[in-house]
């Protein structure tokens, strides 16, 4: 190869470089819009950052999932943590999903998507062809991220409203148990669920 070929070689991988800048320039993921609930964190416009990534939010949910170990719940537009984390904290993980699952790792170009070769994901990109093996983010379970009628739960109670009920935030649930204290952590059985409000009774105490 003589040094002609290489100035070819050099201008072609420029030229990529060059336009996978620009849509990195282009990509204008919002600022997570994160609100505090109880004792829960709420991302408002998930599913807005979800979009912009061209990513699959269930992905996305499963990946803050492992890296804050607390169950998460999709609500329409909004994730749901079942635990207080700060904005910053969120931002920095949102940062660190883009760069192991969204930017090329040779040309940083956002186009990119994942893929399955036999047993192996890996990143393509669209820009520049080049395949990454990425790692598996690991499978959310059921049980990790809602409730069930007829099952038993360990909640805290955050709140006791006007009549007497105890409230907890679960799994993005709004749990009411009559008979309870504000401060209270007691085993309940789920009795009834309507959308995401459950209907429990105690089980245990948990001894102070």
């Amino acid at each position: 190869m003589d040094n002609q070929d290489y100035e070819k070689l050099l201008k072609k991988a420029e030229n990529v470089l060059s336009k996978s800048n620009m849509n990195q320039q282009r990509l204008q993921i919002p600022d997570p819009d994160v609100i505090q609930e109880g004792k829960a964190t709420i991302i408002r416009n998930f599913i807005d950052i979800a979009d912009m990534m061209n990513r699959d939010p269930k992905h996305i949910a499963k990946f803050l999932m492992t890296e804050f170990g607390i169950g998460v719940t999709i609500s329409g537009k909004r994730l749901i943590i079942n635990r207080k984390i700060s904005g910053d904290q969120i931002s920095s993980k949102i940062k660190q999903y883009m760069d192991s699952y969204l930017f090329c790792y040779e040309c940083h170009s956002p186009d990119t998507e994942i893929q399955k070769i036999g047993r192996t994901y890996v990143l393509a990109c669209k820009a520049c062809g080049a395949q990454h093996p990425i790692r598996v983010v690991s499978d959310a379970r059921d049980d990790e991220t809602t409730i069930e009628e007829g099952k038993e739960y360990t909640v805290e109670i955050t709140k006791v409203g006007s009549s007497g009920e105890g409230r907890a935030f679960y799994r993005g649930f709004n749990i009411f148990v009559p008979g309870v204290k504000k401060g209270e952590t007691v085993k309940v059985l789920i009795k009834r669920i309507r959308n995401n409000t459950a209907i429990a009774e105690v089980r245990d105490r948990e001894k102070q």
